[in-house]
């Protein structure tokens, strides 16, 4: 329990610091890809560091001394950008009315490969095995709008396609699995079986009175959950059992 308490107060170091850069993603190594939380403003995709900007992404190429070297800033005049989230060696941006999927050149240059618009909206993003999940919210955000969970097909990232649109509420940020999709919604974390897309299943709920959990990280068997209070180690079951095993005020 002291081990992972220890990890928790780093993990809650990192994320503190993260909120006030406005980023919740960390990498201490600088290299393969970065493990961040869905409502990240920065991450790390092979050896390019890549910040989001309100209107643009800035790719920087970390270089085996550690230095940073400007690649481009790929801009971006639709729309706000709001998250971003690294998938392989793609990287999904989500703003208020659109999801970008983003892709590398020949020269190792980022490059807009599509984008799917939706309602207008605060908008995290995730995504696993060729299909994404983003989560569109009004509570507490300066749109007015429905509040679902969009499932879109991205086999074909060049053309993605809506699958499904699931109504939820307030819902904030979420994480992915080969299995299973959490999201912090309804004033807590929600565990879904999305083994069929076309009908994504609750399998667990787990409420955090008094408390709005805001993002979450899955990571070997276990999620790292940041509320707007505390940072929490959770652990789950494949029946959607989550139990809190250790807490961070």
């Amino acid at each position: 329990m002291l081990q992972i308490k220890r990890i928790l107060f780093l993990v809650w170091v990192v994320l503190v610091f993260a909120c006030e850069s406005d980023s919740n993603d960390f990498n201490p190594s600088l290299g393969g890809t970065g493990t961040g939380g869905s409502l990240a403003k920065f991450t790390i995709v092979g050896d390019n560091l890549l910040v989001l900007q309100s209107g643009s992404v800035i790719q920087y190429f970390i270089g085996a001394d550690g230095d940073l070297v400007l690649v481009r800033e790929l801009p971006f005049f639709a729309s706000n950008l709001e998250t971003i989230f690294p998938y392989g060696d793609k990287v999904l941006v989500g703003s208020n009315d659109q999801v970008y999927f983003l892709g590398f050149d020949g020269d190792n240059k980022l490059d807009l490969l599509s984008s799917y618009r939706h309602i207008t909206a605060c908008d995290p993003v995730v995504a696993a095995n060729g299909i994404a999940f983003s989560t569109l919210r009004n509570t507490g955000c300066r749109f007015n709008s429905d509040e679902v969970l969009d499932v879109i097909d991205i086999s074909n990232i060049e053309n993605p396609q809506l699958i499904k649109s699931y109504q939820t509420e307030a819902p904030y940020g979420l994480t992915v699995n080969e299995q299973n999709l959490f999201v912090c919604e309804r004033g807590g974390v929600a565990m879904y079986d999305i083994s069929n897309p076309q009908n994504i299943l609750t399998k667990g709920f787990l409420e955090f009175p008094g408390e709005t959990p805001l993002d979450l990280i899955y990571t070997q068997g276990y999620l790292i959950v940041r509320t707007d209070k505390n940072i929490y180690n959770m652990s789950y079951t494949a029946s959607g059992v989550l139990t809190v095993l250790a807490k961070v005020e």
